[in-house]
């Protein structure tokens, strides 16, 4: 008959497994599991919801509203305006001093909302120097998830491991405990992707010969291959279309026509006289008024325009007239998902794109694919990029929902966000003080930080409660509080003693720093391709019972845990920074492998070698 503790062992491994299938997102796995320990009596009804009550999910919650403080005031884009003027023309100015800013901000923000605010920052850059995006991404995803390590709060694992010494009777860990191994190896990792790991990605852009033109300035509309369905037609006096509005005519529905841009009172023969001015093309909305004589710049495929033309009489623009009109490149914007946007497996039609961003997504490409026209039946998919046409003022509404989607490139600078001086000093001073009072340890950690999430919405640093909640990433939230309980499961049927002798068997013979080492490697493993947070959260308890059955000090062993669950470069899917460089830079697989792995072995060794120095076992 299966025992409680084999039970447990088969409920972990197939969460795990689920974890790694893409389709299946890990929060609605750690909740299943919960559930299945549950029903199956393991644990209690108190003992399954006891995570949600655990002051570390309370502190990361609020955390996550701290930062939409930092992020709302313009503070975090202060940092990446500095970015810009630092870095002149110098790709090494640029690549160290990128790669120091987001660390320091991933120290006490979230990596993944630090990744997007600097993301087009990089890629604007890279354009004006001439450089690949692809050379400097991966150095930009690995810098913030070693930022993360810097600090007590820069990342759940951190949180995790400070509250699991203070549940086994230890004393836990202080706001600057990683700071000096998480610092050195941040150098170590510096050095390493600037001598070595750049140069393994290098992109074709750099190496075509006689290529002088700035990447921003790229057609997008030959990089995403729509040229073939971007059409010109134009109504002639007295159509029955004159005098209706494009929400009237419904083409996009009966035809799977789209009218992109309008180019007013041009006829014909003025165009093929001169050059249509600028001011007279604009992007046509729903509620634009079809005028005799009106250019339309139209999307879609040649037989939907034949329909269109056969039933409207609408007349198609000469061929050699047509070579002189394009969509006006300022209108486009290249868009990438994030990991944990919520548009992510809904079609384009269930989100209703266009009617909620005034935008309309002429192209997408999936991972790994190419660029296509996509259809109203599309999913939207995790790691994709979309090209988008619209107004700027809507493109910039987009920019700004940074937890769903990152503006990466386009035609034009956007126009600024408006940016508060004071309330970013205001911000700033409550960032500064909560750091404080966690460092001289005035008030608990999970206090500190719910006054400090308190005090950006009175101050209005977070203009509203409901942008508040919004900015909460429930589903690392669920994901902590599910997980937590999978722990006690192990810990309850004698799982982690299990494990724990398994180690001790293995590797205790030769001593504790090769149990350390094999923490670490374990960890690292098990990283590269489930949530840093659940392998920490299985790891902890494993960690701290085998240090007891040692007769040795645990906190080397938790240290090991939380800095290899965090570092992990090696796969595209290990991290979401890494997931949202991916689409941004054009990498493939291989590339993280690559570069990542070299890094992680090198770091790996440097760490259990300081740990040996700044820990005695």
């Amino acid at each position: 008959m299966i025992t409680d503790m084999q039970l447990v062992f088969f409920i972990l491994i197939a969460t795990t497994i689920c974890f790694l299938v893409p389709r299946f997102r890990s929060d609605l796995v750690a909740l299943t599991s919960l559930l299945v320990l549950f029903l199956t009596n393991i644990l209690t009804t108190q003992e399954a919801f006891s995570g949600f009550a655990n002051s570390v999910v309370i502190m990361i919650a609020a955390l996550f509203v701290v930062g939409e403080g930092v992020f709302q005031t313009g503070l975090a884009d202060r940092a990446g305006n500095m970015l810009v003027k630092f870095t002149g023309n110098s790709e090494f100015r640029m690549t160290i001093f990128m790669m120091v800013l987001v660390a320091v901000l991933s120290g006490f923000m979230s990596n993944t909302g630090t990744v997007a605010i600097l993301l087009p920052v990089i890629v604007s850059l890279c354009g004006k120097m001439h450089i690949s995006p692809g050379k400097l991404l991966i150095p930009l995803a690995f810098a913030s998830s070693m930022g993360g390590t810097l600090t007590l709060i820069g990342t759940a694992p951190n949180l995790i491991g400070s509250e699991s010494l203070i549940n086994y009777g230890y004393e836990g860990l202080s706001f600057f405990s990683f700071t000096a191994i998480g610092s050195i190896s941040l150098i170590i990792g510096i050095v390493y992707l600037w001598f070595i790991g750049r140069r393994m990605l290098d992109k074709p852009i750099e190496k075509a010969s006689g290529n002088s033109k700035r990447i921003n300035e790229i057609d997008l509309i030959e990089q995403y291959n729509i040229s073939s369905f971007i059409h010109c037609i134009q109504v002639s006096e007295g159509n029955s279309s004159v005098g209706k509005t494009l929400k009237e005519l419904q083409w996009t529905s009966k035809y799977d026509v789209t009218v992109l841009e309008a180019i007013k009172n041009l006829s014909k023969k003025r165009f093929l006289l001169s050059s249509a001015n600028p001011s007279r093309q604009f992007t046509a909305g729903p509620d634009y008024l079809i005028e005799g004589e009106d250019i339309l710049i139209v999307y879609g495929e040649k037989e939907s325009l034949n329909n269109l033309i056969n039933d409207t009489g609408i007349s198609i623009v000469e061929s050699e007239a047509q070579k002189k009109l394009t969509l006006d490149k300022s209108q486009l914007a290249e868009v990438i998902l994030t990991p944990q946007s919520q548009l992510i497996n809904q079609t384009i039609e269930d989100i209703h794109f266009r009617d909620k961003y005034s935008l309309t997504i002429i192209a997408i490409k999936h991972q790994y694919g190419d660029a296509r026209r996509p259809s109203k039946n599309e999913k939207l998919l995790y790691g994709d990029t979309m090209l988008v046409h619209g107004k700027w003022k809507d493109i910039n509404l987009l920019h700004e929902e940074k937890g769903h989607t990152v503006v990466l490139s386009h035609g034009q600078k956007p126009e600024s966000t408006i940016q508060h001086p004071i309330k970013s000093i205001v911000a700033g001073s409550i960032l500064l003080c909560m750091m404080l009072v966690m460092v001289f340890e005035w008030l608990p950690a999970v206090m500190a930080v719910v006054i400090a999430a308190l005090l950006m919405l009175l101050t209005r640093c977070v203009r509203q409660t409901d942008q508040a909640y919004r900015s909460i990433n429930w589903h690392t939230v669920i994901l902590i509080a599910c997980m937590l309980p999978m722990a006690t499961a192990l810990e309850k049927t004698g799982g982690i003693e299990f494990l724990s002798e398994v180690l001790i068997t293995g590797l205790g013979s030769i001593g504790p720093v090769a149990v350390l080492a094999g923490l670490y490697v374990i960890a690292s493993l098990f990283s590269q391709f489930i949530s840093n947070t659940a392998t920490a959260v299985l790891l902890y308890p494993v960690a701290i019972l085998t240090a007891q059955q040692m007769g040795v000090n645990p906190v080397p062993m938790v240290m090991a845990v939380a800095f290899s669950s965090s570092m992990a470069f090696a796969t595209p899917v290990a991290t979401p920074p890494n997931a949202m460089v991916m689409a941004a830079g054009k990498y493939k697989f291989f590339d993280f492998l690559k570069v990542g792995m070299p890094m992680q072995i090198i770091i790996g060794i440097c760490i259990i070698i300081m740990l040996q120095i700044f820990y005695t076992f």
